[in-house]
């Protein structure tokens, strides 16, 4: 099992929290990863990253695919392997609703399966330091109008090869889940992570690895997910809090609401729907259940967080990233917790 932390990308005021990164970085956390939404973007804070650490692992969790041309997206990751060539990069890919798509780039949106697959192939092909040359189901190097020939002859990379990077990616759906352990080198399950949830993703997995016909399998198929930790006296009030994200989030046909499906709160998650999209906010926080919230994230005392750690999540199939801070009601964390889980991790 890996271990990474995660810088927080939801606040309106960006900054890489240079104290806590350079701290896992001397403990020897393995990864840390960056996300993006529309405001700060992933690679800028990793080059940060990358100038203020010497060993620790640099990685996306997710950039947008449809925020960027394949080839630029390789071009930044490659980039990033060049300036920290001893480190592992892991390019971490997603696709995010049409809504925000077409409401913030401002182009059409499609639906992901095709487009990942093409995005994908013409990463490779950069990475390997090949000419990109491709002709997809939704993208197409060079150019060409429909019918006609392109105009223009394809190119490869300036930068040496970078074929170490790996490619991760996931999604809410069976589809995209089953699709990235076919032409992935990682899976990236949308929301957080709960002790024994890989029993519902492994059938996933291997599906898709039959596809693909190597010698990897589910049970050395790379999954990063999120663990979020809250060190606290007051569990009911955290509690709370994270009913408040839940609610928000659970009656969405991805994500959440398939993780409450899959570890049995499927009533749960209904009632909380209901509830919620009648505009019965309160009530609708209030029906999500206790031990569901006591499931998914590590809240409490340090010493109730490191023993649950040790016992229920730690070797449960997954890599995971600690966040103590980075989901939306969250106030800023001292840095105390990661010493602990990490020591528990390797004892």
């Amino acid at each position: 099992m890996k271990i990474g932390i995660e810088i927080d990308f939801q606040r309106k005021r960006f900054s890489v929290p240079v104290e806590r990164v350079q701290l896992a970085d001397r403990l020897g956390y393995d990864m840390c990863f960056a996300a993006e939404a529309n405001g700060s973007d992933a690679f800028t804070a990793l080059g940060f990253v990358a100038g203020v650490t010497s060993q620790i692992g640099l990685g996306t969790r997710i950039v947008q695919t449809m925020a960027r041309t394949p080839a630029a997206t390789a071009m930044g990751f490659m980039t990033l392997q060049h300036m920290a060539p001893d480190r592992t990069i892991l390019a971490g890919l997603g696709s995010v609703a049409d809504w925000f798509i077409e409401g913030w780039h401002g182009h059409k949106w499609n639906p992901p399966y095709w487009r990942m697959r093409d995005y994908v192939a013409i990463m490779r092909k950069a990475f390997n330091g090949d000419v990109v040359e491709h002709e997809g189901r939704t993208i197409n190097i060079p150019y060409r109008e429909p019918g006609e020939k392109p105009k223009h002859s394809p190119m490869k990379p300036t930068l040496d090869p970078c074929p170490d990077i790996r490619i991760l990616f996931g999604g809410g759906t069976p589809t995209m889940l089953t699709l990235a352990a076919e032409i992935a080198d990682g899976l990236l399950p949308n929301g957080s992570w709960s002790p024994g949830l890989y029993d519902f993703y492994r059938p996933m997995i291997e599906k898709g690895l039959a596809k693909r016909g190597s010698s990897l399998s589910a049970d050395n198929f790379p999954i990063w997910a999120h663990v979020d930790v809250l060190v606290t006296h007051d569990v009911k009030g955290a509690l709370a809090q994270f009913k408040e994200y839940v609610a928000r989030y659970a009656w969405k046909p991805a994500a959440l609401g398939t993780q409450m499906v899959a570890r049995g709160y499927g009533e749960a998650r209904e009632r909380c729907a209901e509830l919620y999209l009648a505009g019965r906010i309160a009530e609708a926080e209030a029906a999500v259940p206790d031990e569901y919230i006591e499931e998914f994230w590590l809240i409490g005392p340090l010493p109730r967080i490191v023993e649950r750690w040790r016992t229920k999540w730690i070797n449960d199939g997954c890599n995971l990233i600690v966040r103590t801070d980075n989901w939306p009601s969250a106030k800023p964390a001292n840095n105390d917790v990661y010493e602990p889980l990490l020591r528990a991790l390797r004892d």
